[in-house]
């Protein structure tokens, strides 16, 4: 384990209450109709929240939202104000990892604030809970935490309580004669593991890889997942940890839904397309040492938990059930 990691302590948020403020901003791609963000702003105002929006929020530089500096410049100017208690990017897309090696570490951990999101966002949520010790939440983003009745519930639980999160739930299953797939929780390896959580993202993990703000694993409960990914470049990815010594000593693996990410929904079909990702997943993790589980909704999918990076959770997988346990809060 790296020693700046061993050797923090891990920093708690202050918990979201009715009249705090939010911060909106774009560090990756820009939102696709600005028209969006006033339902972000209902959903708000029904928490009794206010919120602030960066000032380059709505700019377009390429793919993404106005250049780095601009970007760069909205992310610390809320870090700074004293106002914003929860930082709430738009949307992911593309360019949170250009950021860092630019990004005020030293900022961010002097002005602890809730930071949440996922996809692109995963490309800071790591580096930062990695180089200050904040906890950094997986969950949605600003046009995404209102996205179906089990994200929002798990948004509110996780960033307004200060009670440990307590068994992480699943969705109601919505049609009983048609079912969700993959199920919600599929063992791949049964066990029990304990760690701090971490993860993201399968593809921001792998572009910070080589890098100073690369995945520290050790001991620690990861999940992963993706989206629109082909089950061939899922593997690619898994393996490319696998060889980086990454899945060595975890002590378990949740595998999310991967959303589209069957043979062929990509149109790359470029290669023979007859594996699935769960049939990949047992592939490589039946047998496995530690707890392994496929199909927690978690990022891409509508119904997706919050996750908070750094908090005590455990995992117990068997043939009965899987319970995965946040054994602490994630705020203070």
């Amino acid at each position: 384990m790296s020693h700046e990691i061993a050797s923090q302590q891990v920093i708690k948020p202050p918990v979201i209450g009715r009249g705090d403020t939010v911060g909106i901003v774009a560090p990756s791609s820009p939102i696709f109709e600005e028209g969006d963000v006033e339902f972000t702003f209902e959903w708000l105002e029904r928490l009794g929240l206010r919120w602030k929006v960066g000032k380059n929020t709505f700019k377009r530089w390429s793919d993404l939202a106005g250049t780095d500096e601009e970007r760069l410049s909205d992310f610390h100017a809320m870090w700074a104000d004293p106002e914003v208690k929860l930082i709430l990017p738009i949307r992911g897309g593309n360019g949170s990892v250009r950021l860092l090696p630019h990004l005020d570490f030293e900022l961010i951990r002097n002005n602890p604030k809730v930071l949440i999101g996922y996809s692109d966002i995963t490309g800071l949520l790591i580096p930062i809970h990695q180089k200050t010790g904040l906890v950094t939440m997986h969950g949605p983003t600003a046009g995404s935490f209102f996205e179906s009745e089990y994200t929002y519930e798990n948004f509110v639980r996780l960033l307004t309580r200060t009670d440990p999160g307590g068994e992480v739930p699943d969705p109601e299953q919505k049609d009983d004669w048609n079912p969700d797939y993959p199920p919600y929780r599929m063992v791949i390896a049964p066990g029990r593991g304990s760690g701090r959580l971490t993860g993201g993202c399968l593809t921001l993990i792998r572009q910070l890889m080589g890098t100073a703000w690369e995945i520290e694993t050790r001991g620690r409960l990861l999940f992963i997942e993706d989206v629109g990914e082909e089950p061939h470049s899922i593997d690619r990815m898994i393996t490319q940890l696998e060889l980086a010594g990454k899945l060595r000593d975890i002590a378990g693996l949740i595998v999310g839904e991967c959303v589209s990410c069957r043979p062929g929904n990509s149109k790359r079909n470029v290669l023979s397309l007859n594996q699935s990702v769960e049939a990949m997943l047992r592939e490589k993790f039946e047998g496995a040492r530690y707890p392994v589980i496929y199909g927690m909704r978690i990022g891409h999918s509508a119904d997706k938990c919050t996750l908070p990076l750094g908090v005590m959770a455990s995992l117990a997988a068997d043939d009965e059930m899987v319970v995965l346990k946040l054994e602490e809060s994630a705020t203070s």
